[in-house]
């Protein structure tokens, strides 16, 4: 199988040309020359794919040519976008990004990496338990902007959802309070339309994390451009739609049912209401597959490695953060004291 690069240069001076966020142009760090993101014709016909000369059995040893230098370029299965080490051009691994590979979308980087220090100071704000010296002994390392590959599914949910409730009436007969408890047969029917719910696509990385740095803009999803890759390094996905389906699924089935419950409890007063059975499903679940933008990093402190990702369209920040455990024993012990003083303001009243 033939391997084929697409190279992102400077057509003025031929240096790498890279993505900027900013401008949102392709622009060129050598010469200062900025250039709109081609369309697909022209991106067809602009820095066309140039064959590799791999062997046809280079399957099992995934090494692209440089076209620029020459050097051979190790990639792993799944990568589609990575740097030349050694002459620094930006590579598209068309293949990986092409026929049915190509995505249905990107959202590209809205973020630039220069603003994120500041972004994880902003995260860190209000975080009482850091310790002390966090600020001056943690760094910054293995910075990397990523388009992660993410599944959008599109569907309506529809079904009912059963519930026993109860209403629980008292009344004073003489000396006596009658209670009467009354049941009943609660049914709400559900018709849902879900857009663009996103599922990651990569084994690689954490659903947990991923799932936390949402929500994107999907509004801010443009057709697919190769040029939006240089610069950055990009995934294909490595899990398919059929495989993370269920996780979309679940998300969906979830808010149905939150909908549902809320219903239920605001249309009347129950005492109780106990969730019985129910029968939503998705009908025509269709899904695409878009790239969205993640940086990825780490913050090192005492030795240790604490993963993080910013979502590189909104700026939201997510990660593990340490926690000073002196400080977090005096904060708990604060709090007992607190609630402490409170029973015992309580017990003081009751008394007198």
């Amino acid at each position: 199988m033939e391997k084929k690069l697409s190279e992102q240069k400077c057509p003025a001076c031929g240096a790498p040309l890279r993505f900027d966020p900013e401008s949102g142009k392709s622009v060129c760090d050598w010469c200062g020359m900025s250039y709109d993101i081609p369309t697909e014709e022209d991106e067809n016909l602009d820095n066309g794919p140039s064959d590799a000369s791999i062997p046809e059995n280079a399957e099992e040893l995934p090494i692209y040519n440089c076209i620029s230098c020459g050097a051979e370029i190790v990639a792993d299965a799944v990568s589609a976008s990575l740097k030349c080490p050694y002459c620094g051009n930006n590579i598209v691994l068309t293949e990986k990004v092409s026929g049915g590979l190509r995505p249905d979308g990107i959202i590209p980087f809205k973020i630039d990496k220069k603003s994120l220090p500041a972004a994880v100071q902003s995260f860190y704000k209000g975080r009482k338990l850091l310790p002390s010296h966090f600020f001056d002994e943690s760094s910054i390392e293995d910075l990397c902007g990523v388009y992660v590959p993410f599944w959008l599914y599109n569907c309506t949910y529809r079904g009912t959802v059963a519930y026993d409730g109860t209403k629980v009436s008292s009344a004073r007969d003489g000396d006596y309070v009658i209670s009467t408890t009354a049941h009943y047969d609660v049914e709400r029917a559900i018709e849902m339309q879900f857009t663009d719910i996103p599922v990651d696509g990569s084994a690689r990385l954490e659903d947990a994390l991923m799932d936390s740095i949402e929500p994107f803009d999907m509004s801010g999803v443009v057709p697919f451009r190769m040029s939006y890759l240089s610069g950055f390094f990009a995934e294909r996905f490595d899990k398919d739609s059929d495989e993370v389906r269920e996780r979309a699924e679940n998300r969906m089935y979830s808010s149905a049912l939150d909908v549902a419950n809320a219903n239920a409890m605001t249309d009347y007063t129950y005492s109780s209401l106990d969730r019985r059975s129910d029968t939503l499903h998705p009908d025509e679940l269709e899904a695409k597959y878009v790239l969205l933008p993640v940086y990825t990093f780490n913050v090192n402190y005492g030795g240790k490695q604490y993963s993080f990702a910013m979502n590189g369209q909104t700026g939201k920040v997510v990660g593990d953060v340490p926690t000073d455990k002196k400080k977090s024993l005096l904060y708990r012990w604060g709090t007992f004291a607190a609630i402490f003083a409170a029973i015992m303001l309580i017990v003081s009243f009751l008394s007198c």
